[in-house]
This record gives structure tokens, sequence and C-alpha cells, in this order.
């Protein structure tokens, strides 16, 4: 990969002042540069035989503001590198082994959403969503299949949502009021029509409730309330495990706040859904 197109390898071969221990990071980072941005920092401190700490200082020297936002420029690197049709996938070869490192970085990122999530962030998520008029989510790629599911949960406890258009989002925004709530997910790289949007509902009044994987990204600038939704795969997609997780939590709140109109909401879904089902 050649450094004059990439700005991290530029900032690894020009870095000053480095300690012995970081050099060695920064070493087996630019031999490794396309397996790199699969790496966990556990993973980069034991390849570079060094620590989590140092892994996190060295980030920090490079002036990014931790080991996340580096990792997250190696992975633009090689997405620039090898082209949107091509995919890195660093898997151990066994299935069982693939398998359980998928559910390894999995339960690793639920651990950093049950972090950052507090109680009373998820009591202002749920008020918002409970007192809106109307609710719109949107999403492209594979944040629209996350909108979906949300979508999906939330009508399940009797609230109402539209489901965006990506082709169309700023019109659907300019449906919204300040009493209703746009609901927007985007991860990196992110979609311009959603940042637009988030930006455009923001400009209107209309609360925006963002779910992005950077509470310091274009997105969370835009919004009333922002949830981290982490997300280190194996591939270059982003897992939706936690924000399976993470919607169900919201709705499953939701539902319990009042039972019972949550039960005859779900079994007035059902009964419509019924005639779809395959006769057993």
């Amino acid at each position: 990969m050649s450094a004059t197109k990439n700005p991290l390898l530029n900032r690894l071969h020009s870095a000053q002042g480095l300690s012995p221990s970081q050099r060695q990071i920064a070493d087996c980072l630019i031999a490794n540069m396309n397996e790199a941005p699969l790496w966990g920092v556990e993973e980069l401190a034991q390849k570079s035989q060094t620590c989590v700490a140092t892994v996190v200082r060295f980030a920090k020297k490079l002036e990014y503001s931790g080991y996340l936002e580096m990792r997250k420029a190696l992975v633009t690197a090689a997405k620039k590198h090898y082209g949107r049709g091509e995919q890195l996938l660093q898997a151990p070869v066994r299935a069982s082994a693939t398998l359980l490192e998928v559910a390894r970085r999995d339960i690793r990122n639920l651990e950093t959403l049950v972090q950052a999530v507090n109680e009373d962030l998820l009591k202002k998520v749920v008020h918002q969503i409970k007192s809106s008029r109307l609710r719109l989510a949107i999403g492209d790629g594979v944040s629209a299949l996350m909108a979906r599911q949300l979508a999906y949960l939330l009508i399940n406890t009797g609230l109402p949502v539209l489901e965006g258009n990506p082709a169309d989002f700023a019109t659907q925004v300019g449906m919204l009021e300040s009493k209703d709530l746009l609901i927007a997910i985007s991860i990196m790289p992110y979609t311009q029509e959603t940042l637009d949007a988030a930006a455009y509902a923001r400009k209107r009044g209309v609360p925006v409730l963002a779910f992005t994987d950077n509470l310091n990204g274009p997105l969370a600038k835009s919004a009333s309330l922002a949830l981290p939704i982490p997300g280190e795969n194996l591939l270059f997609s982003h897992s939706v495990t936690t924000f399976g997780v993470l919607a169900h939590a919201i709705a499953t709140s939701i539902a319990s706040q009042d039972p019972h109109l949550a039960l005859k909401k779900l079994r007035e879904v059902e009964r419509v859904a019924l005639p779809k089902f395959a006769k057993s």
C-alpha cells in the first residue's frame, strides 16, 4: 500500500519521538497494513509484543483520540486501497473457530455498549420515542436494515413507525414537525443523504435520535440524543448484533411501561398477519 496515498501510513513513517515500544507498534502496523484493520486493541498489543496501554498511548501520539479512531483510519485506508467490490476477511480456517472469533468480538461490542449507555440516557430515549406524535426511521445500506428492525420492534409495542426511503429522505423529513421524531442511523462511511436529512430536521426544530458508531461524528452533531452502536467485525461491514440488542432493550422497556397496551397491540398485529402464516 503506497504511503503517498495513505495518510495513516505517512504518519507511521514520519512519527517522531516514539518510545521503543511505540516504534514496535508502528513497525508492526507498517508490516501488516492488510490485516491490521481487523485487529482489536488486544490483538495489536499481542502482535507488537507490547501492552494495551502502550497501544492507546501510541494512537494518541499519532493525534488520534484513541485506538478506535486509529483503527477506523486503518479501515478507511484499506477500503480505498481494495475498493468496495472486495472485502478482506482474515478469519480462522475452521468454521467452528470462526464462529468463536465472531462471537468473541460481538461480546466485546456488547460490553462496550453496556459501559457507554447509562440509565439516564436510556430513559430519555424511551421518553422521546413514546411521547412523539410521528416517528420516521431512516438509514441506508446496513443502516436501513437496522432502521427496519427498530421499526418492527416498536410497532410490536404499539408505536407506529414510518420507514424512510433513501432516495427521498429530505422530502420525508419535511413532513415532520417539532412534535415528531426523526430516528437516523448511519455508520462510517456515512451516507450523505442521512446526514443531510438529520441536519435539515435539526434546522426545522424536529428532534433527532441518532444511532451511530461515533458520538463525535457528523450524525451525532445533528442529534438531540445519540446512542453508540459498537460493531467491530471480521468483515469491513458493521456488526448488527449490538444494535439488535440495543433496539430490543429499548422496545422492551417501552412495552414494560404499559404491558396491557403492548399485549393488546401485539395481538392486533398477529391477527392481521395470521393469514400470511403457513398452516402447520
